[in-house]
């Protein structure tokens, strides 16, 4: 009987990964990954730029026009030539003479104001950032509505086809024609929330007003509502100027943004209301219009301005990230209204906060509709 053999393991035969072959895949493997750490940090990194500077361009347009819109405006008060002093009866009074004080400007170092800081903004709660500027415009608002019923006496009401502007109590009104306008406070308003429908505004003498008739009786004018002089319209009176937030970015940074004080409200001290986040700094400059017919651009408190004789606004803001997302520190210089703010190491007069904080600056130029060029 045959024994059969087992064929014997050929350890030879078996082969697998050397140790420098192993060692070569993972160098290798470690570059792909590192390549691809590289790739995704660096598209991280490109997105948050995009992101930031999407946000800045956003907010630095916002900004400008909601201060162009209004800034625009400064002095309107329906068909008058800007001329006319308004009567004002109200008892709380953001103006006595519109003419001269349709439009303040200011400049605060931390101290002290220049010129001296107007008396109406004592009573904001919140305080300027020193080094930027702070501008102070009147007007009537834009959204006027048209008598329905000729008033019969100084005492009123005042009756209106339709009220666009949802004027209501407490609101501060000017009504106006070509040759006189009052000035006083809502006492009462029926259907504040009307737009189609008659609304009746009266004014009462009392903590509202120092009394309680105007100068003139105002009546409905032919012609139709295009060509009618009568306007009645909210009277806006509003201070901008850029302050703390209140809040920090994520490395514990303060974050600014441009606020608003409306000085027409009834009660004080004014509360701020914050209109864009990231208003970081803002610059002006008044274009005075001279004897000779040329315009000159000065700062607020520039010797010899005269602000009667103010035209148009060069106006500049410095809008930031509300985070950190360059990787060095911000060591650029901005123009803004032909004012240099440079780094926290510059000699410049005005200095941004530095930082790795992205940036961009936005500049316009305001022409004030109801002064003539």
């Amino acid at each position: 009987m045959k024994t059969k053999t087992l064929p014997v393991n050929n350890i030879q035969s078996q082969q697998g990964y050397s140790i420098i072959e192993l060692m070569v895949a993972s160098v290798i493997g470690l570059v792909v990954l590192s390549g691809a750490i590289t790739v995704f940090s660096g598209n991280k990194s490109s997105q948050e730029m995009s992101s930031g500077m999407a946000r800045i361009q956003e907010s630095g347009r916002v900004a400008l026009d909601i201060l162009s819109n209004d800034i625009r405006l400064t002095g309107y008060q329906g068909c008058t030539n800007g001329t006319i002093t308004p009567s004002v009866i109200a008892t709380v009074q953001p103006t006595v003479n519109l003419p001269m004080e349709a439009l303040w400007g200011g400049e605060f170092d931390g101290t002290d104001w220049s010129p001296a800081e107007h008396t109406d903004l004592s009573a904001i709660k919140n305080s300027p950032k020193a080094g930027s500027d702070i501008i102070y415009v009147q007007h009537g608002s834009g959204r006027t509505a048209l008598l329905s019923t000729s008033m019969t006496s100084l005492s009123g009401p005042i009756s209106l086809e339709t009220n666009p502007d949802q004027l209501a109590e407490d609101d501060l009104v000017m009504i106006s024609n070509c040759s006189s306008a009052d000035i006083f406070r809502a006492s009462s308003v029926s259907n504040p929330t009307g737009t189609s429908t008659a609304v009746s505004v009266g004014f009462a003498a009392g903590t509202d007003n120092t009394q309680s008739s105007l100068n003139a009786i105002y009546t409905v004018d032919t012609g139709g509502a295009m060509n009618n002089p009568m306007r009645v319209m909210r009277f806006e009176s509003n201070a901008y100027f850029v302050g703390d937030s209140g809040r920090d970015d994520k490395n514990g940074n303060d974050i600014y943004s441009l606020f608003v004080v409306d000085t027409t409200s009834p009660t004080k001290p004014f509360a701020a209301v914050e209109l864009v986040e990231g208003v970081e700094n803002m610059q002006i400059l008044y274009g005075e219009r001279l004897d000779t017919g040329a315009i000159r651009y000065l700062p607020a408190g520039g010797a010899g301005l005269n602000m009667n004789n103010v035209v148009s606004i060069q106006i500049g803001l410095l809008v930031a990230s509300t985070n950190e997302i360059t990787t060095a520190d911000d060591d650029r210089t901005y123009l803004l209204a032909d004012v240099k703010v440079g780094p926290p190491s510059s000699t410049n007069s005005v200095k941004h906060d530095g930082g790795r904080t992205l940036r961009a600056a936005f500049n316009s130029t305001i022409q004030l509709r109801n002064r003539r060029l």
